[in-house]
């Protein structure tokens, strides 16, 4: 029987607030979703990894208020997350796995439903 490949994906979320879908091959690596060499991961469930630039506390870059949010729904209280944030799928067989569509759209629906300040309709 023929194995169907599934598009994957990694999801950053940058400390302005912007969320990107980014596409997750093979060949990706956190260090090029993130753009730097060394990285920390957060392991948040036994299917998702969080990853963020180890020297981004050093380098004084912004805090990440949306990732720390979201990471509200995983751990009582999250530790301070600076930089872009990236999440990816966790690893099978040495292999880091990406998310797919519906997994990082949990993600963002999990951020939203857990904001505050989300725009509410006129009455």
């Amino acid at each position: 029987m023929p194995t169907l490949i599934q598009d994957s994906y990694a999801l950053r979320i940058e400390p302005t607030g912007g969320f990107s879908l980014l596409d997750w091959g093979a060949d990706m690596c956190p260090q090029d979703a993130l753009g730097t060499d060394q990285v920390r991961s957060v392991d948040l469930t036994t299917q998702l990894i969080m990853w963020t630039d180890e020297l981004a506390i050093p380098l004084n870059l912004p805090a990440n208020a949306p990732a720390r949010h979201l990471l509200h729904a995983y751990q009582a209280n999250p530790a301070l997350v600076c930089g872009a944030a990236v999440f990816t799928g966790s690893t099978r067989g040495g292999t880091l796995l990406g998310l797919t569509e519906d997994q990082a759209l949990v993600l963002v629906d999990r951020y939203f439903s857990r904001h505050r300040d989300v725009p509410r309709p006129r009455r």
